[in-house]
């Protein structure tokens, strides 16, 4: 080619080094929409194809790599969140066992997400939200209680309610 532009084994190699990258932001694409196992997953994926790949230049390898963290934060966070609103929506209908059964589960995937870096911010709301629901449902009793007996006494004939 007389000195210009590129070899072959230089074209080849860009064409695989953009193949490569392309393989790396597919994978990316589908943690967005993951569930956390799936993520999880999928962030492997992502770290072992950046470290069987030499070809991928080392600041695309970091770049994905810290988007593969993030993206499976968000998807912990957005589970977690899930879990802990159905958690007080049992709480609301005193259904404790379950609401304890889902307050475990959340608890899980809140030590996940706070484990891959989940913001402060979302770590307090979390915190004040389980703290609402450990403190909701639970209080109401059928019979008579010690705080209400029960009323003995006869309805007033003179009361415009009777």
């Amino acid at each position: 080619m007389f000195g210009f532009g590129k070899s072959d084994a230089e074209l080849q190699k860009e064409a695989m080094i953009a193949q490569s990258k392309r393989l790396v932001t597919d994978l990316l694409h589908k943690m967005q929409a993951a569930s956390p196992e799936d993520a999880e997953r999928l962030a492997e994926m992502v770290k072992t194809r950046c470290k069987d790949d030499k070809y991928l230049p080392f600041d695309f390898n970091q770049k994905a790599f810290k988007a593969a963290r993030r993206l499976q934060c968000n998807a912990n966070m957005r589970t977690a969140d899930k879990i802990l609103h159905e958690a007080a929506r049992l709480a609301a209908e005193e259904n404790m066992q379950e609401r304890g059964v889902k307050l475990a589960d959340a608890r899980k995937y809140y030590s996940k997400a706070c484990s891959l870096g989940a913001e402060d911010e979302w770590r307090k709301a979390y915190q004040r939200l389980q703290e609402t629901i450990m403190l909701t449902g639970g209080v109401h009793h059928k019979g008579p209680t010690r705080a209400k007996p029960v009323f003995h006494a006869p309805p007033n004939p003179h009361n415009a309610k009777a």
